[in-house]
């Protein structure tokens, strides 16, 4: 990967419906050049998948929370599996230091946090503590920093 993948890669991430034709005036390339790096990229991984970014405001999903899970290790792939199916964590993660996972959920309100974690979380024999802070305000959410 060179700087003319990263500039395509930072275009296509602020707007993947850049024209081809915009992108390649952009680094200095063809459009067919444009097109074969682009290909290449997404053959080799680097570019998983197209999708809509939504505001989960806008669908009243208006609380955004982080959950901390301290849990027994040898029975975290059962949980992590169930967590991974609810459409409600955007992001789950194994981790190191002073917790196991860090769930990153989005839901309507405190009232349906309290209910997420009791009902998917809490419920798993293997878990053993549970933390959960409150996002007051979104400064800054990407998916990439390039």
């Amino acid at each position: 990967m060179d700087n003319v993948d990263l500039k395509l890669l930072k275009m296509l991430v602020e707007d993947a419906h850049t024209p081809l034709r915009k992108l390649g005036r952009e680094v200095g390339l063809s459009t067919s050049g444009v097109r074969r790096r682009i290909k290449k990229l997404e053959k080799n991984g680097v570019i998983k998948k197209y999708a809509a970014i939504i505001d989960p405001k806008k669908y009243g999903y208006g609380v955004t929370a982080f959950i901390s899970v301290d849990a027994d290790s040898r029975e975290l792939g059962e949980l992590t599996k169930s967590l991974s199916h609810r459409h409600e964590v955007c992001e789950l993660h194994r981790t190191t230091g002073g917790h196991d996972l860090m769930i990153k959920v989005k839901v309507k309100d405190v009232d349906a946090l309290n209910k997420f974690v009791d009902d998917h979380i809490r419920c798993f024999d293997s878990v053993k503590r549970v933390r959960t802070t409150l996002a007051m305000e979104t400064i800054k959410e990407t998916l990439a920093n390039l």
